[in-house]
């Protein structure tokens, strides 16, 4: 290929020595940014060229004007050179857009072991518990090291265990916080220590935290309003009151059951004739009940508890008042103990949050922040990321819709 272009060149060449014109020289050049063609070896050979001055029927006069023409063409076909070598480095580079089907893009591969720090609200709770082993398992599948605290539902106990667990030297934090308002501290605390936090569920407490994980509660305190309509119907309830037994106010997210619930009820024109806190608490929710059964226990279609503690000590208190199956009590959150009740016939139904697969979600992206990926947010401005809710009927069933 190169003996066939030296040779069209030299031809070339003696054309313009008769000063036929200077085309066919271009002709040559567009020939020549085929990517077969060596341009080293034609720069090459265009240098020598210049060197020839013995051509037939030349004179000095011509020799000068081949040397200009040659040398033109010399960084003509240098520029042509460079800039189509600086295109093709440039196509090599590009690279793809995040993917839209995955939640993170994909991070860099890493040898390091992490280790995380995982503070948790209550252990002893069944939702945390479910959650803290979605932790663990999610971690040990990643090759995570994992530094547990229980909190024990104390915010000195938050704010200490975190501070042990940052002086251990973990990489990152991992926490669902008994007391969402302290978070502010505790993100002070890492910021200094130059880690990132992941809060999953309850709440930030208005703290720049590297993401949120919640349950839809909102969307499940709609599923739960309209479930409660659904069995109001079916068992022929006449009553229009309804009461609410609320979480603690720090629960800021959680608190948008309620919200929802009462959005359904009232707009089907019932009343919520009381809503009484019971801090994530049974004893507090049973007291709370049998204070509502004081006023209402003949006129009273439901009872809705923001979590399934407090709806078991709902519960309690509609049995012990001889109204089971009369005051429709349902909960939130799918923990064991609830399901049971609601197939022994205590409970109407729950609304299950998945702990497990929100502590998993976690590590998920925690680890994702430590390897360099990218965290696709369901709220962007928030950071926060959603995990779905189902229905658990009256039958222990679960369901993803009403009928």
């Amino acid at each position: 290929m190169l003996l066939a272009h030296l040779f069209l060149f030299y031809n070339i060449c003696r054309i313009v020595a008769y000063k036929i014109g200077l085309m066919h020289i271009f002709i040559y050049i567009k020939i020549s940014t085929s990517d077969t063609v060596n341009y080293w070896e034609i720069i090459r050979a265009l240098s020598l060229f210049c060197k020839a001055q013995n051509l037939k029927g030349m004179g000095v006069k011509m020799n000068k004007v081949l040397k200009t023409i040659s040398g033109l063409i010399i960084f003509f076909m240098m520029f042509c050179f460079i800039v189509y070598n600086k295109n093709i480095f440039s196509e090599s580079n590009q690279t793809a857009g995040p993917g839209t089907a995955a939640t993170v893009t994909e991070p860099p591969a890493t040898e390091r072991n992490y280790t995380i720090g995982w503070s948790v609200y209550n252990s002893s709770h069944e939702f945390f518990h479910a959650m803290q082993e979605g932790v663990l398992a999610r971690a040990a599948k990643l090759d995570i090291n994992v530094i547990t605290h229980d909190q024990r539902s104390s915010t000195a106990e938050m704010i200490t265990g975190v501070t042990s667990l940052i002086e251990q030297g973990i990489d990152a934090l991992v926490i669902s916080p008994y007391n969402p308002t302290a978070m502010p501290v505790i993100v002070n605390l890492t910021k200094d220590a130059g880690i990132p936090v992941v809060v999953v569920d309850i709440g930030t407490g208005g703290a720049d935290v590297d993401a949120l994980i919640i349950s839809d509660s909102f969307a499940g305190g709609s599923l739960a309003g309209e479930y409660a309509l659904e069995l109001i119907r079916e068992h022929s309830i006449t009553s229009t009151n309804v009461a609410i037994i609320k979480l603690e106010e720090t629960s800021v997210y959680a608190r948008r059951r309620g919200e929802a619930f009462k959005d359904i009820m009232t707009q089907d024109g019932y009343t919520v004739v009381a809503e009484i806190t019971a801090n994530s608490d049974q004893i507090q929710s049973y007291e709370a009940t049998k204070e509502i059964l004081a006023s209402y226990a003949d006129d009273l279609a439901v009872i809705f508890a923001e979590n399934d503690i407090m709806a078991l000590g709902a519960a309690q208190a509609v049995d012990e008042a001889g109204k089971r199956g009369q005051i429709m009590t349902i909960g939130f959150d799918g923990d064991p103990t609830a399901i049971a009740a609601i197939k022994e016939g205590l409970m109407q139904g729950t609304v299950a949050q998945q702990p497990y697969e929100m502590g998993a979600l976690g590590v998920d992206v925690i680890n994702t922040i430590l390897t360099g990926g990218r965290v696709i947010y369901d709220e962007m401005e928030s950071k926060e990321l959603y995990v779905e809710t189902y229905l658990i009927d009256e039958d222990g069933e679960p369901r993803r819709y009403i009928e």
